[in-house]
């Protein structure tokens, strides 16, 4: 009660914290994203680290450079040879007999083609090191002449960028809603501000702490930001909600009333929501683990802010509000209607659970009005290639011999069914008559596509589906190859880490909502001194991750590590709002109390919620729509459940033991 009596200076201690964590905003960096998909023991990690050792790579860009004749061509390949990071550049243009109008050779490779009326050129960009800079400063180069990257560093590249518009503008964008969401449901401007401050506060101070600590911000954590804004302002709505509810004349009383009604409802929708993300630490990614331990360190500090700060600052507001009505409201007469309608939800959802297929790659990530997908566009139209993946051949004879390349003619026979073509020292060679085909060497220096000490060539294949099947099938194949004067084959790509990724995951996934499932059964259980009434509560909430699996099935939304995780988010931050409608029961003994209560704050935050995500809409990531779409789905059905299904089970009183 001391310290609820001393406003101006919680509120000055909130202000000086939040100003100290801004101070070092400007030191917050941005890195890559998914560069840890898989743990370092992964196969294809390991065939990664050997392809680069070998042949010094680490990605292959394909750029698409629009041209009317053949000197501007020349001119962007000799800047981008002098680029930083790029080991070689095969030019179309630079192949042997391609004097004059010749072409032929580029025509057989499909390095020269049109694209909406443009005749564009497309050059193999060989990478040696750091990647997303070096993707980077390609796209700058090629970009004031209306060029088009496509690669999977480039795609990193592009994703970096997207982080610092999340952070710089929809964030923002998401506190502005969540404010007028706040003021809607609060109804006085003063209120609403002090109601949002501790998770807004919350916010800078987590990322001043990554900056302090030098964390960088990537595509693992950059929703914390958001998780914080807006799953952890859920504690301070309410509290503030039921201090302008009280008649009591003293303001202080009425925040240490507020505070002592909802200490440990709020105290629970905290620990569930952390605990619905710390069980995405039970999967096998890291990615699912950084994504998990930032939604719940995010959580964590709103709901201490809140605790710690808003029971003092919202005594600055001598303002209470009239009186609610009693008038029994018609949901809670018609018990039998509400369960009908909670059933035709719930089933109309489930029926299209057999939709949902599971999938993760690379090109999920971007939606098709990005710079990404139109550079993929371009690329696929004229050359018939998308994503590459990197095949390792180790022979057990002389690369460059006959024998040698018989032996990467039937990998490449092999793969045709699967692959829509590859790209190996072999074609080099079969382009050029054999008199000619040394020139190849002085072209490809060893050590680019071929080690001849190690008797190992590099090949490089583009799938004609973009998909876990394919790629699955791809890896048989060459698997079976090793014989022979094939002495092995490994196979690396990001598309093969993703796709391991969302397989630990999905497998992973039922163990972790089971854990978070009855973890948070049991601490209701407790909470509410009721386990019978604990399993209740958890129903409405059970109903949702069903009926969202559903949603995901309707609105063709693929099953993968990011909307896996995406059902333990659900299931922390929806269950709020059954720990609020149970704990309001038990203590008015009345469903009526309980649901004039608690029905506008969990109304008001399920939109609030909903509506903060919905930002994510204007990414031009379509990842980002998808969890938009989840999220937005699982919690209003999380309220409604709740509303419609808690009123007609607990129609009759529990004992407490």
């Amino acid at each position: 009660m001391a310290w609820i009596k001393k406003p101006w200076l919680a509120l000055s201690l909130m202000l000086i914290l939040g100003i100290l964590s801004a101070s070092q905003l400007p030191k917050l960096k941005v890195r890559a994203y998914f560069k840890s998909q898989v743990s370092r023991e992964s196969r294809y990690v390991a065939a990664e680290r050997e392809i680069s050792r070998t042949f010094y790579l680490r990605d292959v860009a394909i750029v698409a450079v629009p041209y009317r004749t053949r000197e501007e061509v020349l001119d962007t390949v000799q800047n981008l040879r002098n680029l930083d990071g790029v080991l070689m550049v095969i030019n179309p243009f630079e192949f042997p007999l391609t004097m004059a109008n010749n072409t032929a050779l580029a025509q057989r490779l499909r390095l020269i083609g049109q694209f909406e009326g443009k005749d564009y050129a497309l050059l193999v960009v060989f990478i040696s090191k750091s990647p997303e800079d070096t993707s980077r400063r390609i796209y700058k180069t090629i970009a004031p002449k209306g060029g088009l990257v496509f690669g999977i560093s480039y795609i990193g590249a592009m994703a970096m960028d997207y982080v610092k518009m999340i952070l710089s503008y929809l964030t923002p964008v998401a506190l502005l809603i969540m404010f007028f969401v706040f003021y809607f449901t609060l109804k006085n401007f003063w209120a609403a501000v002090l109601a949002f401050l501790p998770s807004v506060l919350a916010t800078v101070y987590l990322l001043g702490f990554y900056a302090a600590i030098d964390k960088p911000v990537t595509m693992e954590n950059v929703l914390m930001p958001f998780i914080t804004l807006i799953m952890g302002s859920s504690a301070a709505l309410h509290y503030v909600n039921r201090y302008l509810s009280l008649t009591d004349p003293n303001r202080f009383e009425r925040a240490y009333i507020s505070f002592r009604e909802t200490f440990f409802a709020l105290l629970m929708t905290v620990l569930t929501t952390v605990v619905g993300f710390l069980s995405l630490g039970l999967t096998s990614s890291p990615v699912m683990r950084e994504l998990g331990f930032s939604g719940a360190l995010g959580v964590a500090t709103a709901g201490a802010t809140t605790f710690v700060f808003l029971p003092p600052t919202v005594t600055l507001l001598d303002i209470r509000r009239s009186p609610r009505t009693t008038t029994i409201s018609g949901t809670l007469r018609n018990r039998w209607m509400n369960i009908l309608i909670f059933l035709g939800l719930f089933i109309f959802f489930c029926t299209f659970a057999g939709r949902v297929e599971a999938e993760f790659h690379s090109l999920i990530f971007f939606r098709s009005g990005s710079k990404v997908m139109k550079g993929a566009r371009v690329i696929e139209a004229i050359a018939g290639i998308k994503v590459p993946i990197f095949l390792k051949i180790d022979l057990n004879v002389d690369v460059q011999s006959r024998e040698g390349l018989e032996s990467l003619k039937m990998v490449r026979d092999s793969l045709k069914d699967h692959c829509e073509r590859t790209f190996s020292l072999l074609d080099l060679y079969e382009l050029l008559p054999q008199p000619l085909r040394n020139l190849v060497l002085a072209i490809l220096p060893e050590g680019i596509l071929f080690d001849r000490k190690n008797n190992s060539a590099l090949m490089l294949a583009f799938p004609k589906r973009v998909d876990s099947k394919t790629y699955r099938r791809i890896e048989t194949i060459a698997s079976s190859l090793a014989e022979g004067s094939i002495k092995s084959i490994k196979l690396s790509g990001e598309d093969f880490k993703y796709m391991e990724m969302n397989e630990f995951v999905i497998e992973n996934l039922r163990t972790s909502l089971v854990f978070a499932l009855l973890a948070i059964a049991l601490m209701m259980g407790f909470t509410l001194r009721n386990f019978k009434l604990g399993l209740v509560a958890c129903l409405p909430i059970a109903m949702t991750l069903l009926s969202l699996y559903g949603a995901m099935g309707l609105f063709r939304i693929p099953l993968n590590a990011i909307s896996a995780c995406l059902m333990n988010i659900v299931l922390g931050a929806g269950i709020d709002y059954a720990i609020h409608f149970g704990c309001a029961y038990l203590k008015h003994k009345s469903v009526v109390e309980a649901y004039m209560l608690t029905r506008k704050p969990i109304v008001a935050n399920a939109f609030g919620v909903a509506l903060g995500f919905s930002v994510l809409f204007l990414s031009p990531m379509k990842v980002h729509v998808h969890i938009a779409t989840l999220i937005f789905v699982g919690m209003l059905l999380a309220a409604m459940y709740s509303l419609l299904l808690l009123p007609s089970l607990l129609s009759q009183n529990i004992k407490t033991r």
